[in-house]
């Protein structure tokens, strides 16, 4: 069953590994990688993003310096096979040119191991080329691209997945191999399967569809038998336990599946496009692509391809990929002349009868299917703007035109794509080697600025010098300065507090002087209140004075009539006796009472006399009051405006006190400014005696 993946955050399996002590940041690994962004070049060794990484081994094979080199499970494989686990293995043809002359002897070493199965992935290579043919038979697809390859898979599966549906829909020969096993050795159905094999890139196959349980690489298995101290010949020639394979031995040489597809579909070479290595395939596959976007024709309808350029042979798993090819292919060329004679017998016909009636017994409809993953998700390198690229260009000193030189010192093959990485964060300015040589321009430059650099340095110093000196007066008259300033704000706060003080105590005079204001008014009218009573008095004494003079009239009348009484009482003698003595007593009252009324005239006389001079004093009394409540009153308005100038003057010297805080507090902020400003130029002369040594070493240099 086929592994589940998403198309967003699919982590891939590490397949390769860098040393970084050994890594001399050279960027050969770089200028190898078909896909670039999947190295980290910020730092001293490129790093590598296994999540774009397509496991191709092309930085292997380019590196020197033995930095990089790759993973498999060789380790496990052999401790597990210690621990007696059942186990089966497959090898690869490519087997038969990696140990010449002893790939059956393997058989035999892998044996005496524990391993208790070999098979022949060439008789996969077989089913593949039949799984193909009768794909294209049935399907009649416009094109199909083969995919015996799992670094061409992954780029597709990662860069390209618009290709995924020409993609072959049936297993690799590893594949097709594993397949059988479960399916016709029982067996073996639930042993695990060690693949022993030339690619790295396996493991990312095995992973995805849930098939192979350890990649074991050609050099791994030589290491093993050099740590063994062993040799292959040593070992008992040992047969594959599967049917023999025919021409498709030739499998891991370039043109090996057309080869064995001829067989089959004779005249297949005229409609393939046969491509191999990591600088044809890959570009070849991003044109193929965008043509079949924009509806271009295509003049072949099937794609032969390898990663390798050598094929499987010289694979980043076997240590031949500086091999000549001739001599990787020879032993290929035998095996396979000696496979087509095995089924040859009377006639051509014959033996392709019967390696078709071998192939039918391992090959079924449905079985050897395969299904791909768009793994685009993993990649989210952005592509710059045109106005990011010309920031980026800026940064690694290209200006213009001219300055794009794609010479590929840096590893991506152009200053676009380099640029991109730096866009990305992938690498940095300093790995452009124009760059460097545009840095060397500018110390060149910089070299015949030193000297007067240097002269501008002692200029300088000199003017710090005198500035320091400036800086010790200002600082002498600025103490004198917030001395002063200290003590006129001593001063002005005990002023200022004075006339606080005299401020509320002249607002308090003010209340009392109203007070006064108010009993004077108060008096003035008490004072019209009392005249005006003693003019009431004046009348009603004259009223009075009135009515005595009628009361003395009345009296002098009395006195008549009780004389006139008298008279006539005498005459009535003793008749009138009673009534004589009646009109005495009239006589006598009435002139008690003219008596009476000429006293109170005379004391009425004086009263009235009394009240007028009373009132008269009274008058003047008024007079007197009037002018002095006028003279309180506009005393008053004085006092209040005086104290009102007290209040503004006790605000104003509030904001005086303010003032001289705010003063006392800038002058301290001024000293510590200074003493910053002494330091930064005591820095500053350092730094330039610092700069006029840099200098001066860079002259010698």
């Amino acid at each position: 069953m086929m592994q589940e993946l998403t198309m967003s955050g699919t982590k891939l399996t590490p397949v390769i590994k860098v040393d970084d002590e050994k890594c001399v940041n050279c960027y050969a690994c770089v200028a190898a990688c078909p896909v670039k962004y999947c190295m980290d070049g910020t730092g001293d060794a490129p790093k590598i993003n296994h999540d774009l990484c397509i496991g191709c081994g092309n930085c292997i094979t380019s590196c020197k310096r033995g930095a990089r080199s790759f993973f498999d499970n060789g380790d496990a494989f052999f401790r597990d096979l210690g621990r007696g686990e059942k186990i089966v293995a497959i090898v690869a043809p490519a087997a038969a040119s990696n140990f010449e002359g002893r790939y059956l002897n393997l058989n035999g070493y892998l044996k005496s191991l524990g391993v208790q199965a070999v098979f022949d992935v060439s008789f996969g290579a077989e089913l593949t080329v039949l799984s193909y043919v009768n794909y294209m038979k049935e399907k009649k697809p416009s094109l199909v691209i083969s995919q015996p390859c799992p670094a061409i898979v992954t780029y597709i599966e990662l860069f390209v997945p618009s290709l995924l549906p020409m993609l072959a829909p049936a297993d690799s020969p590893m594949l097709h191999t594993i397949r059988m096993i479960k399916e016709y050795y029982p067996q073996y159905r639930n042993h695990k399967v060690a693949v022993i094999s030339p690619c790295i890139a396996k493991r990312r196959e095995f992973d995805e569809t849930g098939l192979g349980d350890y990649n074991v690489t050609f050099i791994t298995i030589k290491g093993q038998l050099e740590k063994e101290k062993k040799d292959l010949a040593s070992c008992k020639a040992m047969e594959y336990d599967n049917p023999e394979a025919e021409r498709a031995v030739t499998f891991p040489m370039p043109g090996g599946l057309l080869r064995t597809a001829d067989r089959e579909v004779p005249g297949i070479w005229e409609q393939t496009r046969k491509i191999e290595g990591p600088e044809a395939i890959y570009p070849y596959l991003d044109h193929l692509a965008d043509s079949l976007k924009k509806g271009g024709h295509q003049s072949v309808s099937f794609v032969d391809c390898l990663n390798c350029e050598k094929g499987c042979n010289g694979g980043p798993g076997t240590g031949f990929w500086e091999e000549p090819q001739n001599e990787l292919e020879y032993p290929i060329q035998q095996r396979a002349v000696e496979a087509e004679k095995k089924y040859t017998l009377k006639s051509q016909k014959k033996s392709r009868k019967e390696l078709a009636k071998v192939l039918n017994k391992y090959w079924k409809p449905g079985l050897y299917g395969r299904n791909y993953v768009d793994l685009s998700g993993n990649y989210t390198i952005r592509e710059p703007s045109p106005a990011e690229l010309t920031e980026v260009y800026k940064k690694i000193g290209k200006y213009s035109e001219d300055d794009i030189y794609d010479c590929n010192a840096c590893g991506y093959g152009s200053c676009k794509r380099m640029a991109k990485a730096i866009f990305n964060k992938l690498n940095v300015p300093k790995n452009c080697l124009h760059y460097n040589l545009f840095l060397l321009n500018k110390q060149d430059k910089l070299a015949e600025l030193n000297v007067e650099m240097k002269k501008q340095i002692g200029k300088s110093l000199s003017v710090i010098d005198s500035i320091n000196s400036l800086v010790d007066v200002v600082s002498s008259k600025m103490a004198k300065q917030s001395e002063s300033v200290d003590h006129s704000s001593a001063a002005v706060g005990e002023m200022v507090s004075s006339i606080h003080k005299t401020s509320e105590v002249s607002q308090k005079k003010r209340d009392d002087l109203q007070g006064l204001v108010d009993v004077a008014a108060r008096g003035q009218g008490s004072m019209r209140e009392t005249i005006q009573a003693v003019e009431d008095i004046a009348k009603s004494v004259d009223g009075v004075s009135s009515t005595i003079k009628l009361i003395s009239g009345i009296a002098s009348n009395t006195n008549l009539l009780s004389m006139n009484a008298a008279i006539e009482a005498a005459h009535a003698g003793d008749a009138g006796r009673g009534f004589s003595v009646v009109a005495g007593e009239i006589r006598r009252l009435s002139e008690d009472t003219r008596a009476n009324s000429q006293n109170i005239s005379v004391t009425l006389s004086n009263i009235i006399k009394g009240i007028k001079v009373t009132s008269t004093r009274s008058g003047e009394t008024e007079n007197h009051i009037a002018q002095m409540s006028s003279e309180i009153h506009s005393f008053a308005e004085t006092m209040a405006e005086l104290i009102s100038t007290f209040g503004e003057l006790s605000s104003g010297s509030t904001e005086i006190t303010s003032a001289l805080e705010n003063l006392k507090a800038l002058s301290s902020e001024v000293k510590i400014s200074y003493n910053e400003m002494l330091n930064m130029t005591l820095t500053l002369r350092q730094a330039l005696e610092e700069l006029s040594a840099v200098a001066e070493r860079s002259t010698a240099d």
